[in-house]
């Protein structure tokens, strides 16, 4: 399992609606709960999901 960096922001893209957008890390009390609000779909992304397909990259 892959540990999430202490980045603030990531540029990120959403697995649903493959839109890209910039978010903050929603942190969880446990791992399945690490992860994005995606503003077009309202789905939750979580973070291993998008770091596993290499659809995240922190935010210059």
């Amino acid at each position: 399992m892959s540990e999430a960096p202490q980045i603030s922001t990531y540029d990120v893209t959403c697995p649903h609606c493959r839109k890209p957008f910039t978010a903050e890390l929603i942190a969880g009390a446990a791992p399945r709960y690490r992860g994005f609000k995606c503003p077009h779909c309202k789905l939750f992304v979580p973070f291993e999901r998008v770091d596993e397909r290499n659809l995240i990259d922190p935010a210059s």
